[in-house]
């Protein structure tokens, strides 16, 4: 039986308590938020549902993504995905042979009362989009909401300017 090093084993504890203290780190400012808000949100004060959501589709339209409206009055906005996110969903062979894959948010307004609300979103990766067989919805976890989060960030930093 090989004893084990001790130096080796206090290496490894080091490397799993950074790790540990990286995972909790990363979920930001948002642990305290409720789930559905813990991928991307924002809280605006004193503006109106339609300020927030014409606010929203021009940041969004301005990075490429058409706005449209839900069955339920939620916002939705798309666009095509990059060649990474064509070999990340439809992977190597899929990509190269002109697999379609779209990013699709799903943004809502919640009302905090007070004359607060809150903007939320969800990030997917849609393979096959529009097709009501084959279209595969896939969410993005909650470490890939940066991006998401800075478009946010920028619709509440436009409703701030008078």
């Amino acid at each position: 039986m090989k004893i084990l090093n001790i130096k080796k084993l206090n290496t490894l504890l080091k490397f799993l308590s950074l790790a540990l203290a990286c995972g909790l780190f990363s979920t930001g400012c948002h642990l305290g938020q409720p789930g559905s808000a813990s991928f991307a949100s924002v809280v605006v004060a004193g503006r109106s549902v339609q300020e927030i959501e014409q606010a929203a589709a021009a940041v969004f339209q301005g990075d490429g993504y058409r706005a449209f409206r839900t069955a339920e009055g939620g916002m939705l906005f798309e666009k095509e995905g990059s060649r990474a996110n064509q070999i990340g969903t439809a992977g190597i062979v899929g990509a190269h042979y002109g697999a379609q894959v779209n990013v699709r948010v799903r943004a809502e307004i919640v009302d905090l009362g007070a004359g607060s609300h809150r903007l939320q979103c969800h990030a997917y990766m849609v393979s096959n989009a529009g097709d009501s067989f084959f279209e595969d919805e896939k969410p993005l976890s909650n470490l890939r909401g940066g991006p998401y989060q800075d478009l946010l960030d920028e619709v509440a930093k436009r409703l701030k300017q008078p």
